[in-house]
């Protein structure tokens, strides 16, 4: 019969996350709130925010593509698909910033390797820490919490990070006191499970729903909670339209809906706090500029990235355009990357957060030569 020592011992932490996800926040010095949420499975940009002035974007897509009319009026001659109702509002409202044609430095189009390149900061798949593992290292007295099933890569590395994902498992006030009795032997795992207690009594009597807008709820209500944290990493897969990808309607419509939903349950959960906000929406790589046989996208290159929140000054949409002619893809079928997520990414966090640039530069290891875009004011 095992002891309790011995059964102590034999709990991994991925076990004890399972049983009650622990809290471990990380630091930065700023007060505002930044939100990343990688939408996993390489996000079609092209429908997304069309180029509706680019006369080769209809050609490439006579199936899938947009027209003018179907479309929600941005600046600089785009349009937003119409499935993104808030977004636009907030766009009207100049809290919406879209960089188009930007890319991670990965061209290879596997979703194993992109999404670990956007996640890691590099031009290497095999880096095993996160980039903004690496800024929080950088920081003090900010936190960081991962809305997921797991600890994604962006986040793994030195720092502690929390992560917290919807369960079906309740932690009764005697079940709880047993427990802890159980761990108070063990000083690391008794830390983890009052830790882990806190956490869940700041969602306590929340929805368990593990759908998107669910999520960027709780993203927010832990946001908000006295001492919570301000930088949150939330996920959205499904991006992945091979085939019948839709126009107004279809497999894209029914992401961007989940999306857009989502962004809204995040704004309301903070409240005041939405007005020093700013959320980052990226995907590893986009899709290939003509449609497919099957009236889907291919993986692809250059793509679309999403910046919101009230911390912004302005809407706009920013694009060093390439151009759809077929001399002027990448590779004859991607739209080419005219700039890097890394170096938007940069600029938030500078001019967000506080960061200087020997923190930026640790956070994207040989990234000097891309220079922070400054995109907020």
């Amino acid at each position: 019969m095992k002891t309790r020592r011995q059964f102590l011992k034999g709990v991994s932490a991925a076990s004890l996350v399972t049983l009650l996800p622990g809290l471990s926040f990380a630091s930065t010095q700023s007060p505002n709130i930044l939100v990343w949420v990688t939408l996993r499975g390489a996000m079609d940009g092209l429908n997304v925010v069309v180029p509706s002035f680019d006369d080769d974007y209809l050609k490439l897509r006579p199936n899938i593509g947009l027209t003018k009319q179907q479309l929600k009026v941005l600046g600089n001659g785009f349009g937003l698909h119409p499935a993104l109702e808030n977004l636009h509002s907030w766009y009207q409202n100049d809290q919406v910033i879209f960089v188009h044609a930007c890319a991670t430095g990965y061209r290879s189009r596997s979703h194993f390797d992109g999404q670990k390149i956007l996640e890691n900061g590099t031009d290497d798949p095999f880096t095993t820490e996160g980039w903004l593992n690496r800024f929080l290292a950088s920081q003090h007295n900010n936190q960081a919490i991962a809305i997921d099933s797991g600890l994604p890569l962006i986040v793994q590395g030195e720092v502690k990070v929390s992560s917290w994902f919807p369960h079906k498992l309740k932690a009764e006030e005697e079940q709880a006191q047993l427990l802890s009795e159980l761990f108070q032997t063990d000083e690391r795992l008794s830390a983890n499970f009052e830790e882990a207690m806190k956490l869940e009594s700041m969602v306590l009597g929340s929805s368990q729903n593990k759908q998107f807008v669910n999520l960027m709820k709780q993203a927010g209500t832990f946001m908000t909670a006295p001492q919570g944290p301000n930088i949150a990493i939330v996920e959205l897969g499904g991006w992945d339209t091979h085939s019948a990808q839709g126009t107004v309607k279809g497999r894209l419509a029914s992401q961007l809906t989940k999306f857009d939903k989502g962004l809204a349950a995040l704004k309301e959960a903070l409240g005041d706090k939405w007005s020093s906000t700013v959320v980052i929406a990226a995907s590893e790589f986009g899709r290939t500029a003509a449609e497919n046989g099957t009236k889907g996208t291919d993986h692809g290159t250059g793509n679309v990235m999403i910046v919101a929140g009230g911390a912004l000054k302005r809407s706009q949409v920013i694009a060093d355009w390439p151009g759809l002619a077929q001399n002027q893809l990448y590779e004859g079928r991607d739209l080419k990357p005219t700039k890097d997520i890394r170096a938007i990414t940069k600029g938030i966090l500078r001019d967000h957060l506080g960061a200087d640039n020997d923190s930026l530069n640790k956070t994207f290891p040989a990234s000097e030569s891309f220079q922070p875009i400054k995109i907020l004011t």
